[in-house]
């Protein structure tokens, strides 16, 4: 049920290694197993952020409740993206939504 949508104006050269680490921070970070976890990467998008095309991200997560230490959430996420990335933290905007059960299809039905 957590999703992690990773958009940057960067050109991600291993996908495999950014969706493998996203996945393992979300599921840590979050304490939700990883077979629930689900990330995408749109790189090479045209971003601005503060005027710049300077290397940015804005990650995009929801799920069915919310880590109740965001601020710790955040952190993982960011450390994670600069790691991977090395996109700076104060270039990262992060988008938390807690979405309701009812809202959320899987396997024929809600949860």
């Amino acid at each position: 049920m957590p999703y992690l949508n990773i958009r940057t104006n960067q050109t991600v050269a291993d996908q495999s290694a950014l969706l493998k680490a996203a996945s393992q921070t979300v599921s840590q970070a979050s304490g939700k197993p990883e077979s629930y976890v689900m990330v995408t990467v749109d790189d090479k998008a045209d971003m601005l952020f503060g005027g710049t095309d300077a290397p940015t991200a804005i990650l995009d997560y929801r799920s069915l409740g919310l880590p109740a230490d965001r601020r710790a959430f955040s952190d993982a996420l960011c450390s994670m993206i600069n790691q991977q990335l090395g996109i700076d933290g104060g270039r990262i905007y992060i988008s938390m939504t807690d979405s309701e059960r009812q809202n959320w299809g899987w396997n024929h039905s809600t949860f």
